[in-house]
C-alpha cells in the first residue's frame, strides 16, 4: 500500500536558517505557516519553526519577510498593531511588522487594547 507524502520544509524562527525537512501523510498536513517546535541545529535549543510545503499559501519569501521585519517574538508569531507613520519601512498596509521591537521606530504602534478603550 502506497501512502501520499509530501515534504514540508522548516525555518527556524530564532535564527532564520532551515531545519531538517519532515515528511507528512497528505491527510495530516498542517496550515500554511504553521508553528512548530523542533530542534534547531544551529541554534542548539528547541524552538518554534515555521513550517512551508510546495503547495501552500505560505512561502519561503513570506518567512522572510516576517523574520527581518522582527513578527517573531519567542518563537512566537505576534499580532500585528495598527501604525500611523506612512514612512516606516515596518508599516504594511497600516500594521507595525516590526512586533520584535528590534528596529529604533520614531513612531510608537497603536495598540489594539488602547483603540478599543477610547
Amino acid at each position: 500500500m502506497k501512502m501520499n507524502m509530501t515534504q514540508s520544509r522548516f525555518f527556524c524562527t530564532k535564527c532564520g536558517k532551515e531545519g531538517i525537512p519532515i515528511m507528512r501523510k497528505m491527510g495530516q498536513q498542517r496550515e500554511a505557516g504553521h508553528l512548530k517546535k523542533l530542534f534547531c541545529m544551529f541554534c542548539n535549543e528547541e524552538v518554534n519553526h515555521a513550517e512551508i510545503r510546495e503547495i501552500g499559501g505560505y512561502t519561503i519569501e513570506d518567512f522572510k519577510k516576517e523574520f527581518t521585519l522582527g513578527r517573531f517574538v519567542d518563537g512566537k508569531r505576534e499580532p500585528l498593531d495598527d501604525c500611523t507613520c506612512s514612512k516606516c519601512p515596518f508599516n504594511i498596509n497600516g500594521k507595525c511588522w516590526n512586533s520584535n521591537r528590534s528596529a529604533n521606530c520614531k513612531h510608537k504602534p497603536i495598540k489594539k487594547e488602547v483603540i478599543s478603550n477610547e
